[in-house]
């Protein structure tokens, strides 16, 4: 089974406007690009020149990003601080034409800032600037509160959690609630810390080192793959599981197959430069494709093609459908 430019044009089709809400925490990605040519007479490290500097959206807020690359309607739900980076990543999402309706002041807590140093090409050094840890109790009611009303005219919410504050018992306990009155998908992309948050989710798009620590087992071949995801769907009443490979693709345990075994799809990288943000794409076009009725088995091989492209750039970035319709045409020319 092969997804054609055709048929992956069709589906990114069925995306355009579609709501799809996103909850999790929110950053701002820094870059300063820079040449290194000699060592630090201070410490033994390089020193890089900076030439150049940028600032994008991360974590959940690139979840965002790359739904709305792709032609879908996102609402984003999380927390930031009116502080400068708060500033500068609501500037970033209204320029996309993203709304900040979901958006939650944490007077408490300032924006998570992850600053990475580039050298030439290769990252040198990342500066994470945070403080995770639970909002206070007037915060999660608002983000309660910004669920129950983003899912009234949503197709689908996806959890994106960096394990910093926002996905919490309280507001897990109103998504569970809201896309059950609704009959809802949500996906998690995970963090091992939070498994007992996620019991009862749609979907899940660990990776592989994610897997095993969240089954317990070992997912280092095929064989291990297929057990430790199907003890984790098991274990948390997952309906299905979206595990990424790396450089060995990804591995769909889809309904429709009973779970016994994962459906394996390789890699459409032609190019490897960044992984960061990787994840991001993936869930983004993996849940807007489920959302809009599309086959799991399509949804995943739209993402795998839709990851392909992203790797090849640097930083965190998103993808468009053209360059996904590019990319698979230069996979049937190969």
């Amino acid at each position: 089974m092969k997804l054609d430019q055709a048929h992956a044009a069709s589906m990114l089709k069925g995306l355009e406007g579609l709501r799809v809400a996103v909850l999790g925490d929110l950053m701002l990605d820094e870059y300063l690009f820079g040449e290194v040519s000699r060592i630090s007479p201070e410490a033994p490290v390089p020193i890089v020149r900076v030439q150049r500097e940028k600032a994008v959206l991360g974590g959940a807020a690139n979840v965002a990003a790359n739904l709305k690359a792709l032609g879908a309607e996102p609402v984003l739900i999380g927390t930031l601080q009116k502080d400068p980076a708060g500033e500068r990543l609501m500037q970033l999402l209204s320029r996309l034409g993203i709304g900040l309706d979901g958006l939650v002041l944490d007077p408490s807590r300032p924006t998570i800032i992850k600053t990475r140093v580039i050298g030439q090409t290769q990252q040198m050094l990342r500066i994470d600037r945070e403080e995770p840890g639970s909002p206070d109790l007037q915060v999660l009611d608002e983000l309660q509160s910004s669920v129950e009303r983003a899912l009234a005219d949503c197709a689908a919410l996806i959890v994106s959690d960096y394990a910093k504050g926002v996905v919490s018992e309280p507001v897990m306990d109103a998504v569970r609630r809201a896309c059950a009155a609704r009959g809802l998908p949500w996906i998690v992309d995970p963090k091992p810390a939070h498994k007992a948050l996620y019991r009862g989710a749609t979907l899940m798009t660990p990776n592989t080192k994610e897997t095993s620590e969240l089954s317990g087992l070992p997912a280092r071949n095929d064989a291990e793959v297929a057990a430790a995801g199907r003890g984790l769907m098991a274990e948390l009443g997952l309906r299905g599981l979206l595990m990424t490979r790396s450089e060995k693709g990804m591995a769909l345990f889809a309904p429709d197959a009973d779970h016994s075994e994962p459906w394996m799809i390789p890699t459409m990288a032609i190019e490897v430069f960044d992984v960061s943000g990787a994840g991001d794409t993936v869930i983004a076009a993996f849940s807007a494709a489920v959302a809009s009725g599309a086959d799991w088995k399509d949804a995943a091989m739209l993402a795998n093609a839709a990851a392909g492209v992203v790797v090849a750039k640097m930083g965190t970035a998103t993808v468009t459908p053209d360059e996904i319709l590019d990319h698979f045409h230069e996979q049937e020319a190969i």
